[in-house]
């Protein structure tokens, strides 16, 4: 419980959120299940440790937080919030990351190979050096992101949204676009 109420501390969640969180509301004896949708004890790991191989993280607010170098390889983190966040040589291989937000987040060094990157929130990211290998970014959006030195080989940008981007020297051989595939026979 003490994790719980320290979680919701370091979060901000509202008195509200905390009451619903907890099942506490207006002293029924009715059971709520809690606000979030992942599972806390993957969350207090992944916090503890910077290890959660093949976690439940769906929906979870990871705000702000510093994630460098965290193994989370084959995570649901489906629609979590990485806002702001540091997630530099991070392993984010295998991972679910459908309609996360990586808003202003940093994945400096980060492999994101193989990874469910659809409708993905890239605004003002820097993915320098990051290996996005065989990766799918279906309705992606993407803003004064970078994406220097980034490996994009076998990547699937064909409804990706590009507003403005920093592609300098990265590899986008075998990539597919929406005109069709880069650089077919590139090394």
């Amino acid at each position: 419980m003490l994790h719980i109420l320290n979680y919701i501390w370091q979060h901000r969640i509202s008195r509200f959120g905390l009451i619903i969180s907890l099942g506490l509301f207006g002293g029924t004896s009715q059971t709520f299940s809690p606000a979030w949708s992942f599972e806390p004890a993957h969350l207090e790991t992944l916090l503890r440790t910077r290890t959660c191989v093949d976690c439940d993280l769906q929906n979870a607010d990871l705000r702000y937080l510093d994630l460098s170098n965290a193994n989370l390889q084959g995570s649901n983190l489906r629609n979590a919030n990485f806002y702001r966040s540091r997630l530099d040589k991070a392993n984010l291989a295998q991972t679910d990351l459908d309609r996360a937000n990586f808003g202003e987040a940093s994945l400096r060094g980060s492999t994101l190979n193989v990874a469910d990157l659809s409708h993905v929130n890239f605004l003002r990211a820097d993915l320098t050096g990051a290996s996005l290998h065989g990766a799918t970014l279906n309705y992606t959006y993407i803003e004064e992101t970078r994406f220097v030195r980034a490996l994009l080989s076998g990547a699937d940008l064909r409804r990706v949204r590009i507003v403005s981007a920093d592609f300098t020297d990265a590899i986008l051989c075998g990539a597919e676009m929406s005109y069709g595939e880069y650089r077919r026979d590139c090394e």
